[in-house]
């Protein structure tokens, strides 16, 4: 039995059509029904099921018969601070694996996936890819240069109709199609050996300036700022006959085949863009009301302020359910801070509360933030006490922590 969890996400989608037409016996995972509208298409909607895997509990039941486990989970987030899936929860699949007998845990990582990477989305991977190796279990590791159709959808034309990204001179990079991934995902499970990584890229390397000027006639103008993310910038390809030796073969498919939006390659089959999510608002404690003192956030970075402070409650003896925060008598807080936080504000509260189902008020206090734009990390809590709370500081980056402690000196 093949389990794909993140079945939901393209290249996962991909995974299991490809292991359906090759009679693999395959169980697609998501975490709940909202992640399913595309995947089926793909498969039974009664053959998929439900697991969070930032909830290690809800994971060993569904893997449960795996023999093999390919994981999907990946960086990118709802907003600042809220990312899509916790730095938790690779290792938690690794570990369901290992408990229900799997043979392996493929997770699928980025080649940019470093502590040090300018990009983002590549810091929050390298966190994910750190818990994998954490884990004593049957695990290896499966890195992509880039895909193709992130070079597209981030500086060529965006689905959302923002300004494509430019493109960094300096950088390399040997993008591959998902299908192609897929693929050779797939080839890889009869080869893979536990504790390993192995590296993939398409069948050509491209340096920053040549994709700047291949990519040139087809760039769209487009408006505004786009939800899409660029490449990573630096050298982030793969050699050819690296993936050549590891799958005795190259990708067939090239980014020139795919630039002219009305010349796509024959019997291409795409599900539509996943990486430009929708907003994931509201959260479950938001009262849904327009306060005041949120009348500058935007629907992520709302979401972001009450999930972050949710996750902040245990630390008050509080547990984040039966209760949602309340903002009607809450006010900016005097000589607090204020941060522009991508297109909203943030700004330190006093007397913001926590209501339970009856309307009794259960807390009440301040709200504090940190947001190191460098990083973009944004981090919320309570402040019932002076300081940055542990919780907290151990979730940082550690660039974040050396910023915040040179300030300090």
């Amino acid at each position: 039995m093949l389990v794909v969890v993140g079945a939901n996400g393209r290249t996962g989608l991909e995974i299991v059509r490809q292991a359906k037409a090759r009679g693999v016996d395959v169980r697609p995972i998501v975490r709940d029904d909202r992640d399913a509208n595309e995947l089926d298409r793909v498969v039974d909607v009664h053959q998929i099921s439900y697991a969070d895997p930032d909830h290690y509990a809800s994971l060993p039941p569904v893997l449960k018969g795996a023999t093999q486990v390919i994981i999907c989970v990946d960086p990118r987030t709802g907003g600042p601070g809220t990312p899509i899936y916790d730095e938790d929860s690779s290792a938690n699949v690794v570990r369901a694996a290992k408990e229900v007998g799997a043979e392996l845990a493929l997770y699928l990582s980025v080649m940019g996936a470093y502590r040090w990477s300018p990009n983002a989305l590549n810091r929050k991977a390298f966190h994910l890819e750190r818990g994998v190796r954490s884990e004593d279990a049957p695990w290896c590791i499966f890195r992509v240069s880039s895909y193709i159709d992130e070079v597209i959808e981030g500086h060529v034309r965006t689905p959302d109709g923002g300004r494509p990204h430019p493109v960094k001179r300096s950088s390399r990079y040997s993008p591959v199609s998902r299908r192609d991934a897929a693929t050779m995902i797939l080839d890889y499970l009869a080869l893979a050996v536990p504790g390993r990584q192995v590296c993939v890229g398409g069948p050509e390397i491209i340096t920053g300036e040549a994709l700047k000027a291949q990519i040139a006639p087809w760039r769209e103008a487009g408006r505004g700022r786009t939800k899409y993310k660029p490449l990573p910038a630096g050298d982030v390809s793969v050699l050819p006959d690296s993936t050549r030796v590891t799958f005795g073969r190259l990708p067939g498919d090239r980014l020139a085949d795919f630039l002219n939006p009305s010349g796509a390659p024959p019997l291409r089959v795409e599900p539509p863009p996943v990486y430009a999510r929708a907003s994931p608002g509201p959260h479950s404690l938001d009262a849904g009301k327009n306060y005041k003192a949120l009348a500058l956030l935007d629907i992520d970075l709302r979401y972001a302020l009450h999930k972050q402070l949710a996750q902040d409650l245990p630390r008050l003896g509080l547990v984040a359910e039966g209760v949602k925060l309340d903002f009607a008598r809450s006010r900016l807080r005097k000589n607090g801070q204020s941060a522009q936080v991508h297109d909203a504000t943030i700004s330190e509260l006093v007397g913001v509360r926590v209501v339970d189902d009856t309307g009794i008020v259960v807390h009440k206090s301040g709200v504090t933030f940190l947001y190191d734009a460098l990083a973009d990390e944004l981090r919320c809590w309570w402040t019932v006490d002076e300081g940055i709370p542990e919780r907290v500081w151990l979730s940082l980056d550690l660039g974040v922590q050396r910023r915040l402690k040179a300030d300090t000196a």
